[in-house]
């Protein structure tokens, strides 16, 4: 059955029982924003709405069929505050915002889904487009080009957003396994802060303010601490971004204990009191099983009830441990991690070598 049919039978607005009277006011009271377009050659293809938490798990919320012409479209629950949605077709998406009653426009190939698109809608999410696109021209190895791509983005999208999300958006964007704007970075951490200002002034009661905020107070920490200190913990973390953390025996692990010794290693952030858990960790566990002790795992959970992850962890064959931090965890910041599950692969050297978003894509990168 389509998640658009059980979505629909799950938020139908009132009993049958209810006044019709009751009924319509009840429907009316609830706001929504519609999403529509076009996906050529993607007739009767499955496309999946999805709303990143504030946790940094993408939520199923509607999906539909594509139609024989290409046309899509769907209507969902406004979000109570903005965030950032993501429709996907074949483990590729498009992202955009979201901010309250709004229309949505998404057009693009089943064929290059992802990488050739169009959204219109609202200036946020078409601002958030251009960045993609101009972000695929990037050469991210030439560092004079990344500043001052960096610095033009900043000037063109986020220093008069006014709170927008897609401030956020752009200040926690991974690309190839590392992020846009690093916090640690002085250069990157002026980004942060004037971000995070125009979101205690504009949207004090947003979440994200607070997530921006803290990174910013951290950012300033390091700094002060001293500069050359900062670059040896940089040059330290060239090759690993190293984790220590309590497995569900209460001894520290660090990610350092098993990666970079011969094999690789898989780092998962994922929630294991989480209704998709299961699913997830039966796909890891075959993947572990076919390598057959080729490949190690260390698996990062966020959840906030540790009773009921130490539960889940004890039926897992790998290394398994828990961030109290949970959603404020510096591991998810240092990793830039911006929703879960996520994977991180280090090569048999301890090398950070690639990141994968889906279990598909980690099948065909280890």
């Amino acid at each position: 059955m389509e998640l658009r049919k059980i979505f629909h039978t799950l938020s139908f607005c009132a009993l049958i029982s209810l006044p019709l009277a009751s009924l319509v006011s009840s429907c009316k009271s609830e706001p929504r924003f519609s999403l529509s377009g076009e996906v050529e050659g993607g007739a009767n293809k499955s496309l999946v709405l999805e709303k990143s938490d504030f946790h940094g798990r993408w939520i199923p919320v509607d999906s539909v069929r594509v139609g024989a012409d290409g046309k899509f479209s769907m209507k969902s629950d406004a979000p109570a505050s903005p965030e950032i949605y993501r429709i996907s077709l074949d483990d590729k998406f498009i992202y955009f915002p979201v901010d309250s009653i709004e229309h949505i426009a998404v057009k693009s190939p089943a064929a290059d889904f992802g990488s050739k698109f169009e959204v219109a809608g609202t200036p946020q999410a078409e601002n958030m487009a251009a960045f993609e696109k101009e972000l695929m021209k990037l050469d991210m190895n030439n560092e004079v080009a990344v500043a001052e791509f960096k610095k033009n983005v900043f000037n063109k999208y986020l220093r008069d957003s006014q709170g927008g999300i897609i401030g956020y958006y752009v200040l926690t964007k991974v690309v190839d396994g590392k992020p846009l704007y690093d916090a640690a970075d002085p250069q990157d951490a002026k980004y942060f802060g004037a971000v995070a200002t125009s979101f205690q002034q504009f949207r004090p009661q947003d979440p994200h303010a607070n997530m921006l905020k803290g990174v910013t107070i951290e950012a300033m920490r390091r700094r002060n601490a001293g500069s050359g200190k900062r670059r040896v913990i940089e040059a330290q973390e060239v090759k690993m971004i190293d984790i220590n953390l309590a497995n569900e025996n209460g001894k520290m692990v660090k990610l350092s204990d098993i990666a970079g010794k011969g094999k690789p290693v898989v780092v998962i952030f994922s929630v294991m009191n989480h209704p998709e858990a299961p699913a997830l960790n039966k796909a890891l566990a075959d993947i572990y099983n076919a390598k057959g002790g080729a490949v190690d795992f260390y698996h990062v959970s966020i959840d906030g009830d540790h009773y009921a992850w130490r539960e889940a962890a004890k039926n897992l064959h790998w290394t398994t441990v828990i961030d109290p931090e949970g959603q404020t965890s510096d591991a998810l910041r240092r990793y830039n991690v911006g929703a879960v599950p996520v994977f991180f692969i280090y090569n048999g050297a301890g090398e950070l070598s690639g990141r994968a978003e889906s279990i598909k894509e980690l099948k065909s990168k280890i």
